[in-house]
């Protein structure tokens, strides 16, 4: 008996073991869709609300931020400077344009591309950015595991001529699924600076479970946008009619 299972054990140390392999981005990002919502729920967003506040490290309030979109490329973003000024930005889908303050406490429009406002809209509306990474399957390559804001996470770059930012990563928990946070290169002065930026405090909205908080952390100084409104499927379109300054300008052209 004892030279049976001695056979048995010797058969089964020697087999070989399965190899386990990296999930492929497919993987990570179906997760990740499953992990929000799911596709229909992301696929019935109409419109989208939000209203938060970009703080310093000691809490100290700097920005006042109200974004809201819409089907068809409707936007409007306002954007408060504590103690300073405001300026917004927008497009009712077809002309886009910015306000920002001009000498003598007046407001100063100006006709914008479709990339300088897809640029501004990427700065505020963090869960857009989540959405439409699919959009960036062909080039996203999965790395290796990870320790990234405190999970195991799932490390993938983002690289090539399309992509949204260069030298990117993205990071997806392998135990809640979520996309987490992601990395981007900045250039400055002093060379090239690494930002990480953690998406925490997840909750539902609506069908949809998305983060409230997004931390920008440059060199351990860490700035955060904190959002205390999102809603979906809320907006009035009509606050999206572009600015009579705004028609004379595009008029002119």
């Amino acid at each position: 008996m004892f030279r049976i299972i001695a056979t048995l054990l010797t058969g089964l140390l020697l087999a070989p073991t399965a190899q386990v392999t990296n999930p492929t981005p497919e993987d990570l990002l179906e997760g990740a869709i499953k992990a929000i919502g799911g596709a229909h729920a992301i696929e019935s967003l109409e419109s989208f609300k939000l209203h938060g506040m970009i703080r310093l490290p000691d809490g100290r309030p700097v920005i006042e931020v109200d974004l809201a979109t819409f089907a068809g490329g409707k936007v409007l973003a306002v954007q408060t400077f504590v103690g300073i000024g405001q300026t917004r930005f927008g497009s009712d889908g077809t002309t886009s344009w910015e306000e920002n303050p001009g000498a003598s406490k007046t407001q100063v429009y100006t006709l914008i591309d479709d990339e300088t406002l897809s640029q501004k809209v990427k700065q505020l509306n963090w869960i857009e950015w989540l959405t439409k990474l699919p959009l960036q399957l062909d080039v996203m390559k999965v790395i290796d595991e990870i320790e990234f804001d405190g999970e195991t996470c799932w490390e993938v770059s983002i690289s090539g001529k399309n992509t949204i930012d260069s030298k990117e990563k993205a990071y997806f928990s392998k135990s809640t699924k979520r996309l987490i946070g992601r990395q981007t290169t900045e250039r400055t002065n002093d060379g090239n600076a690494i930002v990480n930026i953690y998406f925490r405090d997840w909750r539902p909205v609506g069908d949809l479970q998305l983060f409230h908080t997004v931390v920008f952390d440059r060199d351990g100084v860490e700035v955060a946008m904190v959002f205390d409104t999102i809603e979906v499927n809320s907006v009035d379109e009509r606050i999206f009619e572009l600015p009579e300054q705004v028609v004379q300008l595009r008029n002119k052209e």
